[in-house]
């Protein structure tokens, strides 16, 4: 009876072995492709991701400006991503010679992942577009607080308003520019970490009220447009020169816009003086 036992155990152990590996590849498969899904969502949703990762790729840099966390975050999904592919690469070549066609479904599904890995390095900038579009599209009635006293009547002078604060504006006697001293939040419950805030308002003559998202390099403004009206290139009332870069419809009228910006010497009074970087006014935790 004990030899039968043993008999069929030893007959039952090699059939474990290849199962257990089996298990242990799509577990692997499932932790490389959690990983790809999770920078995929850290591009779109992380507000400071493509600013910082524009700025360099220092790891000092990264925890100063993102935070421990953040900077934890990422730094974990990155080594799980590459310590997952580096484990599935060492299966692949240790594979018997016999498992041809394991071998060769195993190569396809590595060639699908980097080819994934590559699609997202080349379209970062394109995703976190898209998730800035989605964030600030929950955020357009709180927008709209901040622009509807401006389009009902447009200040004049230096001054202070409910919900604005106090402002510069500028030029002198016709201004089209307001330089707030105190950037409103642009919140969202469902982002309740996020801090979104506006650091200076455009007036167009066709009566688009345009907000600058502040404290971030990247040139996003927040703009509403009349009817019949669309972003497009202009020059900011401190002589600052904006170039469209690209634009997203939000609905009711209103526009994610991103602008190029010309930092040369600009003239002003007729003095030669460097254009303003108004996103530095005012700095934003997000």
């Amino acid at each position: 009876m004990t030899m039968h036992l043993l008999v069929n155990s030893f007959r039952q152990s090699p059939s474990r072995k290849p199962v257990n590996a089996a298990v242990r590849m799509r577990s692997l498969w499932a932790v490389h492709f959690a990983a790809i899904i999770g920078v995929a969502m850290v591009v779109m949703l992380d507000l400071r991701f493509e600013s910082i990762l524009n700025s360099g790729l220092s790891v000092q840099r990264i925890v100063k400006d993102a935070g421990w966390w953040r900077a934890g975050v990422w730094f974990g999904l990155a080594a799980l991503a590459v310590g997952s592919l580096g484990m599935l690469c060492v299966r692949m070549f240790l594979r018997k010679q016999g498992a041809a066609s394991g071998a060769i479904i195993h190569l396809l599904g590595i060639t699908a992942a980097v080819a994934l890995w590559c699609s997202l390095a080349l379209n970062h900038s394109a995703l976190a577009w898209q998730g800035k579009r989605m964030r600030i599209s929950m955020r357009v009635d709180q927008l709209e607080d901040i622009a509807a006293p401006l389009r009902d009547q447009w200040p004049q002078r230096d001054s202070e308003l409910p919900g604005i604060g106090p402002f510069m504006a500028y030029p002198f006697g016709k201004p089209s520019t307001l330089i707030l001293l105190q950037s409103p939040p642009v919140s969202s419950p469902l982002f309740a970490s996020d801090s979104l805030c506006v650091s200076a308002v455009e007036r167009s003559g066709a009566g688009a009220i345009k907000l600058q998202l502040g404290g971030s390099p990247l040139e996003d403004w927040a703009e509403w447009h009349p009817r019949g009206s669309r972003p497009r290139s202009f020059t900011g009332g401190l002589s600052d020169r904006h170039s469209l870069h690209s634009s997203a419809p939000l609905g009711h009228g209103w526009f994610l816009v991103r602008y190029n910006v010309d930092r040369t010497a600009t003239r002003v009074d007729g003095i030669a003086k460097p254009s303003p970087d108004r996103s530095s006014r005012s700095a934003v935790a997000i």
